[in-house]
């Protein structure tokens, strides 16, 4: 029977993941929780799921939240770029991991 429900509704798993992490984006502040939204909806447009680049992005909206920075000093005001920007980098095969580790110390030292 699990594996027929599993069929129908998918990995059930992966849907408590996925659940408990969008309550970690939602007790980021509202504005950063907002941001967070729209880049992951932009982003699956694109075909991009729950990969490495949302949770270089939670990462990245968590420490900036903490270091009291507003969201578009983050982000800068053209958030679609930085969401472009942030699937670009991810498309590099091999590298990736170092490409967007140095450009999230890049974007969180932004003043």
């Amino acid at each position: 029977m699990k594996k027929f429900i599993e069929l129908i509704i998918g990995d059930l798993e992966s849907k408590k993941e996925y659940k408990a992490f969008m309550k970690k984006v939602n007790s980021l502040p509202k504005d950063y929780a907002f941001v967070f939204k729209k880049i992951q909806k932009y982003m699956w447009n694109f075909g991009y799921g729950f990969g490495e680049e949302i949770l270089t992005l939670y990462e990245l909206f968590e420490a900036s939240a903490a270091e009291g920075k507003h969201v578009l000093d983050v982000t800068g005001e053209d958030v679609a770029a930085f969401a472009d920007e942030l699937m670009a980098l991810s498309k590099l095969d091999g590298e990736s991991e170092c490409i967007v580790e140095q450009q999230v110390k890049i974007w969180t030292n932004k003043q």
